[in-house]
């Protein structure tokens, strides 16, 4: 039964080792070299395997031993297709001895059987077969490799069917076990013999390798699966799964056993971090008491030991926040119970309460809040909303018995947003927020207005101490809704506000400005004066028509003149307007000899008029007679 296999190596190997080989079985070997051009003559050899591979370097044990009173049987059902390899078969076999060396073997113990699958499952040993530790290692140590495809429906069918039978060893008040070791994709259905054997009352476990299905490992172990299947990138990685597995596998040989369990679980003096789990114990002694402890959604239970005399116990290092499942245990020579299970839930951390700000200054502002119960300090946070210099959030940390502390360093007229945190060791509450502003930069200016007229006043102030950048100078009236405002240089101390209304209110704000911010506003009010009336009108140029008035302008900034004349005692007024750069007007066409009044009003930019300037004035007339005399007088 000849069989021609054939390998292509690349050009630079000059090594290879054949796999898959029969036992026993005398091999020819040729080595062609591939050119271009064809093949060169073959470098030939012959070479026999062995019998049996040679047996596996005893593993030196150094886990933790199950010790318990209970007998189980464990049926290991190992897949040794041709994926898996020889090289990573040395490692299942080691693997499989520290699983045999935390137990105590022998007939009235732990028994272990094992079958080897892949096209067609076999079984390697029945559970009757090895009655000490020593001899089943040594089994374990010569554990042929199968070879062929990975069939695991067929292989769990296998071990009901052949191997967990009282025949071969399997004692009826026995706990059963399956341990299923694979490193792919079942090529057959598994859920079937899978769900017969878990009814059966047979626990499985399912160890995944490299390219093993997890789905297909859920489907086939008991739940829960956080402790009854495991995954492992590589063969490698096997001892890093080993102390979980097996202290798993103890727990499950040990079972419930005939211990009683303690009673009337109670759960009280719940914090953030920690709660009280109090029991009953049963009416027989125990030697302890173990309490296990996990999350509700999940994770690795954590476990502590208590003595026989302890009735109480304080759960700590917790979740805030987190609902757990207890399960307490009575524990003797290594028997635990059936679990006295009950839930609690942490609290939340407690927040921060009542913040307070007072005592708010230019650079400087405190703070104190309620003690948050158990906090071992607090984390205050202040970030300037609307900073005029650059500025980022900063911190401030306390101890757990400082409430009460002074920001400083702030910057003056900023709002600031205050964040508070309780600390509990690494973790952090939920915040409580408040704003607050300093207060601006306060400067006593001195303001003074002076040089009052109709349309401008100036301003004078003290200078403001410090670095000043600039001064803002703002004005209005007080039916003005906005400042208008002046920049001046921080240098001096004056400025004229001009084009202001006449007789009219204005409110005048003095502001320093520092790269810190801006001071208070010194503030200050006058009222400007009413638009000058023109003056010293003056007539010339008369004939009996015509005269010429001239004035004197009332002020430099005067838009336009309105003049009116008229015949005194007549309502016929005659009106014309001039610009406000013409002080002088020849009034024509009048009638002779007739006395006429002229008025002259100033008009201004912001159209106030002034009051009038009034004068007048005779026209030429026909001569008359003149030098009346009186003579001969008598009675």
């Amino acid at each position: 039964n000849r069989h021609l296999g054939e390998l292509v190596v690349g050009p630079y190997d000059n090594t290879v080792v054949l796999e898959e080989l029969r036992a026993g079985t005398s091999y020819k070997v040729k080595v062609f070299g591939v050119f271009d051009g064809g093949e060169s003559n073959p470098l030939a050899g012959q070479e026999m395997t062995t019998l049996s591979d040679e047996p596996d370097t005893p593993v030196e044990f150094r886990g933790t031993e199950c010790i318990t009173r209970a007998a189980a049987d464990i049926i290991l059902l190992v897949d040794g297709s041709w994926s898996i390899g020889r090289p990573n078969f040395k490692s299942v076999r080691k693997f499989i001895a520290n699983i045999v060396n935390i137990f105590d073997i022998g007939p009235d113990k732990v028994q272990i059987g094992l079958a080897q699958y892949s096209g067609d499952p076999r079984t390697e040993w029945q559970l009757k077969a090895y009655k000490t530790k020593k001899s089943l290692l040594d089994a374990v140590a010569n554990l042929p490799y199968k070879g062929g495809n990975t069939l695991t429906g067929m292989a769990l069918k296998h071990i009901l069917n052949n191997n967990f039978k009282e025949e071969e060893g399997m004692r009826p008040k026995a706990r059963k076990i399956g341990v299923l070791i694979t490193d792919g994709k079942s090529q057959d259905d598994i859920v079937d013999p899978s769900n017969r054997l878990r009814s059966e009352g047979i626990e499985l476990y399912a160890i995944g390798i490299k390219n093993a299905d997890e789905s297909e490992l859920k489907q086939i172990a008991t739940e829960p699966h956080d402790t009854h299947v495991y995954n492992v990138q590589d063969f490698s990685f096997l001892t890093n799964i080993v102390d979980d597995l097996t202290i798993n596998l103890c727990n499950s040989v040990k079972g419930s056993g005939d211990v009683d369990p303690p009673t009337n679980l109670v759960t009280s003096e719940a914090t953030p971090r920690s709660f009280r789990v109090t029991w009953v114990p049963p009416t027989l002694s125990v030697d302890k008491y173990k309490i296990e402890y996990y999350p509700v959604t999940g994770g690795r239970p954590q476990e502590v030991i208590v003595s026989r005399t302890d009735r109480t116990k304080v759960l700590t290092d917790l979740k805030p926040e987190t609902e757990y499942v207890v399960k307490v245990y009575s524990v003797v020579e290594g028997e635990s119970s059936e679990p006295l299970q009950g839930t609690e839930t942490t609290l939340p951390i407690p927040p921060v309460r009542n913040l307070h700000v007072y005592d708010v200054n230019t650079y400087s502002m405190r703070l104190r809040w309620d003690p948050a119960p158990g906090a071992t300090g607090y984390q205050l946070l202040y970030d300037p909303v609307n900073a005029t210099l650059p500025a980022s959030v900063k911190e401030l940390r306390t101890g757990g018995s400082e409430t009460n502390v002074q920001l400083q360093d702030l910057l003056p007229n900023t709002e600031y947003t205050l964040t508070i945190y309780a600390l509990y060791d690494d973790l952090t509450s939920d915040p409580l927020t408040a704003q607050e502003v300093t207060l601006p930069i306060h400067v006593d200016g001195n303001l003074r207005i002076r040089n009052v007229t109709h349309s401008s006043m100036n301003v004078f102030w003290d200078p403001a101490p410090g670095n000043v950048r600039k001064y803002l100078v703002k004005y209005k009236t007080f039916e003005e809704n906005d400042f208008k405002e002046v920049e001046v240089d921080g240098s001096k101390t004056n400025i004229p506000l001009e084009n202001l209304l006449s007789q009219t209110q204005y409110d005048i704000n003095l502001v320093a400005v520092y790269d810190e911010g801006q001071s208070t506003p010194t503030v200050g009010q006058a009222t400007t004066d009413a638009v000058p009336a023109p003056g010293n009108l003056k007539f010339s140029e008369v004939t009996k028509q015509s005269f010429r008035g001239t004035w004197d302008h009332g002020a430099p900034d005067v838009a336009l003149y309105r003049v009116t004349w008229a015949p005194i005692g007549t309502p016929d007024k005659f009106e014309t307007i001039v610009d406000g750069d013409v002080n002088t007007m020849v009034f024509n066409n009048l009638t002779p000899g007739t006395l006429y009044e002229v008025a002259i009003t100033a008009i201004y930019p912001d159209e106030s008029e002034s009051n009038d300037l009034v004068g007048t004035e005779r026209t030429g007339g026909i001569p008359g007679p003149d030098d009346l005399k009186f003579s001969e007088v008598t009675i």
